[in-house]
């Protein structure tokens, strides 16, 4: 089993919220997003975890720094568990973001293609892939957490639902499914299984977005 969340909330989140133009230093915990931080970690004592994988970004990494300390278990980074790379008009369009967002010009474009500083589908579903593959060879002797961010959660999903069939289309109903910070989402990686003389296999959602410590 490895357990996903959501960074605590950011500046970043607050500015967003507020309709303000993010500071320079946006990424990082607001006082709110520690306290979550400390509550998730509390949630999450006893839970048999292992270790802590974090994204580069500084907002998970202060998450993943204080549940780390709180139970005692060391972090480490992987580069690719990090946020979508929004296009270079996005951060200029803020905080009226508009049509800028990967979600608007991304189910519209071909699968390689990309807005300007961006990444395409393509490339986020290669890094998905990447980090399934590294976590299923883990996920057998370790339980992991994994602090993230909205859209790669996302991203993850729509990888283990839809396979090779996952398709730029798929984004909007997607992203219609919400993800609090410090959410709580499992997946576990299972052998083979049958339902209904249907065969499944690779990663399974178990729970979305829990948020009873909030």
């Amino acid at each position: 089993m490895i357990y996903f969340t959501r960074h605590g909330e950011s500046v970043a989140n607050v500015a967003d919220r507020e309709l303000r133009r993010r500071p320079l230093d946006a990424d990082r915990l607001s006082p709110a997003g520690f306290e979550q931080a400390r509550t998730l970690a509390r949630r999450l004592a006893g839970q048999g975890l292992d270790g802590i994988v974090t994204s580069p970004y500084r907002r998970a990494r202060e998450t993943a720094a204080v549940i780390g300390e709180t139970l005692g278990l060391h972090v480490e980074v992987d580069r690719e568990l990090h946020e979508l790379r929004q296009a270079d008009a996005y951060y200029a369009a803020a905080p009226d973001y508009g049509t800028t967002g990967a979600i608007s010009w991304m189910p519209r474009s071909d699968p390689d293609a990309a807005a300007p500083g961006a990444e395409s589908f393509n490339e986020v579903v290669g890094r998905v892939r990447a980090v399934q593959e590294r976590l299923g060879a883990r996920a057998e002797r370790e339980r992991l957490l994994c602090v993230t961010h909205w859209g790669f959660l996302h991203f993850f999903l729509g990888v283990s639902m839809f396979g090779d069939a996952f398709a730029p289309a798929h984004l909007a109903p997607l992203f219609r499914i919400s993800h609090a910070n410090t959410g709580i989402t499992l997946f576990e990686r299972r052998a083979p299984w049958a339902l209904d003389g249907v065969a499944f296999e690779g990663w399974a959602l178990h729970t979305w977005n829990d948020r009873g410590e909030l």
